[in-house]
């Protein structure tokens, strides 16, 4: 009788020790919150409007019977052509992902984050 009484009050510490160690266990095991960091934008960084894309244009399509005068609807020296296009998501498609616009040459990855600034950004005429 007398050990009986030892062994059950030893059993009863040794539960709540092994319990209170898992609890602190768990505790410490906790994954800590992450948060992505937010990108503040840049107040000298001016968007990009139809009219700052002019230059490209000029350069990589509207040249030779591509996007000028010859083809209409898909004359991009007029910004409400340019921007039919990118509305519809056809110049993502072709400029940004596919890449097969302009066909003849690569635009550089500066162009190319040039279009899609100008996308992302509402596609402004100025």
């Amino acid at each position: 009788m007398k050990y009986s009484k030892a062994i059950s009050i030893f059993s009863f510490v040794a539960v709540i020790s092994i319990i209170a160690c898992k609890t602190k266990r768990e505790t410490k095991t906790t994954t800590p919150v992450t948060t992505t960091p937010v990108e503040t934008p840049k107040a000298d960084v001016m968007p990009v409007t139809y009219e700052t894309l002019k230059p490209l244009l000029a350069k990589s399509c509207n040249t030779g019977g591509c996007h000028d005068e010859s083809r209409r609807r898909m004359n991009f020296k007029i910004y409400d052509n340019l921007k039919y296009f990118g509305a519809k998501g056809e110049l993502k498609t072709h400029v940004l992902d596919i890449k097969n616009m302009p066909p003849d040459e690569k635009l550089t990855d500066a162009e190319l984050d040039q279009f899609r600034r100008w996308i992302s950004e509402g596609m402004l005429e100025k």
